[in-house]
């Protein structure tokens, strides 16, 4: 799991639907059938809840949030945070995006090679920044680099936590970084929000929404917007670079499919701001998108624990038992997915349903737990590679395949590209 984290959860289907592994001491059930994790997600006989190994970690920094709190919290909690994600204020959130992929694009430069991960986390932090903590963002790179160190940490702490819990608790020098992170990132998060409260002034960002109340007078505690702003935060940074980074990977080894989508974008925009109202128009690009989102999940795991008592593929779980689900592992098997390891924007060329061709899709989870913010997620991937690529063919230094690094998501490892200039359309 720590070596090779998508080669073993691939090997897990043939041992059956359902197979018991080890994360630390604890035993846990992971999932390897579709439609079993369906009833884990769907959760209609409500006997799963959120919890389990990866969010027993990931509680420790991200408290109650949407992602990690137990179902008895969420309906409220979605209910007051549901505001700042309206379609309402996809096209400001979109603007803001766009332009920090246009300054990012015009730094470049031709023959240039980029440390695609660590520009991609500062990408996306620029832009949840911007869209989330508008007072941040004039604060410069330097409080960036900061912030992004203290993301960095917490992600791969929580991996490690997961797999090996026991090391937590030893006085070692990762644990002392992650202590620091989560103090440095807490406080400055919750100064933050104390700012909002006093100056009762509407930034436009999602914070402005997280701290007002809606119109029975109900709010949420700073604690509870502290523990949403750093949920966002974390999973908003994280996954946004992660799917950046292996749809660019992708594109840089396939030229003829990039020219393409460059000629899609060039077409539709050929100059000036990319905006919200075009992102339905990229085809090509969303399918592009959604063919990373299967082959390279950057949410590639999730842990539920059971509730009450159940059966789950004619296995007995007991109250408590550790549940893994891995959309990795589910949209990867070789026997429901034709060739998984081929990207083909193919598969996606009739329509988007998550059972097109019997590929079930989780990239965002499913049912009541489905992640809040997928279309803003979507909407500034299009908007920030389709500005990327209208300018800019991103070569391979190599053709050797690039792995996975076992992390809180699904990262490339050493993932190094050299940007071209493309000729004038």
């Amino acid at each position: 799991m720590m070596r090779s984290p998508d080669r073993f959860l691939a090997s897990l289907p043939e041992h059956g639907d359902l197979v018991q592994i080890m994360l630390g001491t604890r035993p846990t059930y992971a999932v390897c059938h579709p439609d079993l994790a369906e009833k884990v997600l769907l959760n209609a006989d409500h006997a799963f809840d959120k919890g389990g190994p990866l969010f027993d970690s990931l509680g420790e920094f991200l408290g109650d949030g949407l992602v990690t709190c137990p179902n008895a919290k969420h309906t409220r909690q979605r209910r007051l945070v549901q505001p700042a994600f309206h379609r309402s204020r996809m096209a400001a959130y979109s603007e803001l995006a766009a332009a920090q992929a246009a300054t990012m694009a015009d730094s470049w430069r031709g023959g240039q090679v980029i440390d695609t991960l660590h520009d991609m986390q500062q990408l996306s932090m620029q832009i949840l920044v911007n869209t989330m903590f508008a007072g941040w963002a004039a604060e410069g790179p330097a409080s960036e680099e900061r912030v992004l160190a203290a993301v960095e940490t917490l992600v791969q702490s929580a991996f490690l936590r997961t797999v090996a819990p026991a090391l937590s608790r030893l006085p070692i020098p990762v644990n002392r970084r992650f202590d620091q992170a989560k103090r440095e990132l807490h406080a400055r998060i919750d100064s933050t929000v104390r700012a909002y409260r006093a100056g009762e002034t509407d930034h436009g960002d999602l914070l402005s929404i997280l701290v007002s109340r809606d119109d029975k007078g109900d709010g949420l505690s700073d604690e509870e917007i502290r523990d949403q702003a750093i949920t966002f935060f974390i999973a908003g940074i994280g996954t946004t670079a992660a799917t950046l980074c292996w749809t660019l990977y992708f594109l840089s080894r396939d030229a003829e499919l990039d020219a393409e989508v460059a000629a899609e974008v060039r077409k539709i925009r050929p100059e000036g701001p990319i905006g919200y109202e075009d992102v339905p128009e990229f085809a090509l690009l969303r399918r592009t998108i959604t063919e990373s989102l299967r082959i390279r999940p950057a949410s590639w795991m999730y842990t539920r624990v059971a509730v009450a008592d159940t059966e789950l593929a004619g296995h007995h779980l007991p109250t408590g038992a550790a549940m893994l689900i891995s959309p990795y592992l589910l949209q990867n098997r070789s026997d429901l997915v034709h060739d998984p390891d081929r990207f083909d924007v193919g598969r996606w060329a009739d329509e988007d349903d998550s059972r097109f061709r019997g590929i079930a899709m989780f990239p965002f989870g499913a049912g009541a737990r489905k992640c809040i913010g997928d279309e803003f997620a979507v909407n500034n991937l299009v908007l920030t590679l389709a500005t990327m690529l209208r300018r800019w063919r991103l070569e391979p230094l190599t053709m050797a395949p690039v792995g996975a690094r076992a992390s809180g998501m699904l990262e490339p490892r050493n993932l190094r590209l050299r940007l071209r200039e493309r000729g004038q359309a």
